[in-house]
């Protein structure tokens, strides 16, 4: 199993091979991106009967664990006061029994959950809004511990009713652990910080309080960037025009953005509506929603530039709207790793039937064509139902969460829906991406002092002999994985003829040894037993 490459060409000839190898050993093809994950729930589904009420899942959220937490309304069966419902589960969508009454948990007196945050402490936010006798309505938040129980440290007792706002949207946390909560209050955006103890942040805007396009406007979104510039996306109230506006640290307009600040793009005469947002990497912002032609709905995403530019690289002129045959909205958008945009939300393929949808879309705007049908995935969970959250787990792979309605039966029942998706990268896939990328940034030189190195023994244990080695130069020893993964790396600066590398740490399986000495290069292949 000794291999000495002498040149990177043959270096990357005995490395495919044995890629290869690996291959169709590993057992390769998994499912197409966006076909239901089998190994989830049942058939790629799990439904949680919430008996006596209706969840109505507006929201989703992952902790630091990976585990999932999905937010909605109470129904007036589990509470006759109106509140929050939280309900958690692992990232293999079992329910978590410890969390509230058997998972679920119910914050009374708040009214309508519409968006969850989960704080680096896995406390968990939501953010929503109530009426009151008037039949006005105003801001409520809620923080739960881990285990469903309010924290007490939060507003009055772990709740916060606000006068200043009227219906919360969305949620956004910064470093410094303040909460950043976009809606509208009356016709108008309004953002308003909290500090982490639920008290308005005075330093924001007017008592910790922005308001912006006070001629009938509808904040739905909220996004942290990393300079700590906020930026609200919403649209006006009669969905003619998609709306930004984006602030400085202190509440005050970013004039560099858009017009003074904000941002106005015309969609159509028709009402059109914005649900969500998301921040790229390179600070370029998503929006998405529905867009109405006259006849009937379709997904919208359009693309801005960090100055709030419209993209023209992006779909047209910044806009992409795909057309499919039945009424349909993006409530929910979502960044894989690799850029990737997928949205979440419902289609009616039946008159008066809501499925979940997702769609998939290259970093241009393009539909995916390797995911799902066309770009499409269609999922029946229930009579009606809605995919109101969206998750890439640290997998890859793709939750989409919210209710179910059945009324087929004699009395009604409600569901909170989980179903999750494959992605397109089977283990094969993800070997070739990580070996070529190890290929990439790995260019091997010619070895000539190097040749005498030799390893064992091999199979090996928990200690690797490294024999050959001049002790009168410098050394690095690396050892990779055939995932493309570095396990161990070690820089020697004194050292005998030969070095004693221990390998214990590592789980049994093939790995390449790379040395690198005084500009040299040789790698070996060895059996962790």
């Amino acid at each position: 199993n000794k291999l000495i490459f002498k040149t990177p060409i043959l270096f990357t000839m005995k490395l495919i091979f044995t890629l290869i190898v690996l291959c169709f050993s590993v057992g390769l093809m998994a499912q197409k991106a966006g076909t239901l994950d089998s190994s989830f729930g049942v058939n790629g589904k799990v439904l949680t009967p919430v008996p006596g009420g209706y969840p109505l899942i507006s929201a989703s959220a992952t902790d630091d664990n990976g585990n999932m937490i999905l937010v909605g309304s109470a129904g007036p069966t589990l509470t006759t006061n109106g509140g929050f419902s939280i309900l958690k589960y692992s990232p293999d969508g079992m329910l978590d029994t410890s969390f509230g009454a058997n998972g679920l948990a119910i914050v009374e007196y708040m009214g309508f959950g519409e968006a969850v945050a989960v704080q680096p402490d896995n406390k968990i936010i939501i953010a929503g809004y109530n009426a009151d006798y008037t039949r006005s309505t105003y801001f409520t938040l809620a923080r739960l511990n881990p285990d469903g129980s309010l924290d007490q440290g939060f507003g009055d007792s772990g709740k916060v009713q606000d006068s200043y706002g009227t219906v919360a949207r969305d949620i956004g946390l910064q470093p410094d652990g303040k909460i950043v909560v976009s809606g509208y209050v009356g016709v108008s955006f309004v953002t308003i910080r909290y500090m982490p103890d639920g008290s308005h942040d005075n330093s924001f805007g007017t008592n910790g309080v922005v308001i912006n396009f006070t001629s009938a406007a509808i904040a739905t979104a909220n996004l942290i960037q990393p300079d700590g510039k906020i930026v609200a996306a919403g649209q006006d109230n009669n969905g003619q025009k998609a709306l930004l506006a984006r602030y400085n640290t202190d509440g005050s307009t970013d004039e560099s953005f858009g017009s003074f600040g904000t941002v106005s793009t015309k969609i159509n005469y028709f009402a059109n509506n914005v649900y969500d947002a998301v921040l790229q990497p390179d600070g370029k912002i998503i929006i998405a929603g529905a867009y109405n032609n006259g006849v009937l709905y379709n997904t919208m995403l359009l693309r801005y530039l960090p100055d709030g530019k419209p993209d023209s690289s992006f779909g047209t002129n910044g806009m992409v709207i795909n057309q499919l045959q039945y009424p349909s909205a993006a409530l929910h958008i979502a960044l894989q790793k690799d850029g990737k945009i997928v949205i979440g939300g419902f289609t009616y393929v039946e008159t008066g039937k809501a499925q979940f949808l997702l769609e998939r879309f290259d970093t241009d705007g393009i539909p995916d064509s390797s995911f799902g049908s066309n770009g499409v995935v269609i999922t029946d969970v229930g009579y009606s139902n809605e995919a109101n959250g969206l998750i890439i787990q640290s997998s890859g792979k793709i939750v989409a969460a919210g209710f179910a309605i059945n009324t087929l039966t004699d009395s009604t029942e409600y569901y909170a829906a989980l179903t999750r998706y494959d992605n397109n990268l089977t283990k094969k896939q993800i070997i070739v991406q990580k070996i070529k990328h190890y290929i990439q940034t790995h260019n091997d030189i010619q070895a000539t002092t190097l040749n005498s190195v030799s390893i064992y023994p091999n199979p090996a244990q928990n200690v690797l002999r490294v024999q050959g080695l001049l002790s009168s130069q410098k050394a690095k020893l690396t050892v990779v994985d055939f995932n493309g993964n570095i396990a161990i790396s070690q820089q020697l600066s004194a050292y005998s003829h030969s070095y004693n590398l221990n390998i214990a740490s590592l789980h049994a399986g093939n790995y390449l040894l790379k040395i690198e000495t005084n500009g040299e290069v040789v790698t070996k292949q060895f059996i962790k037993e």
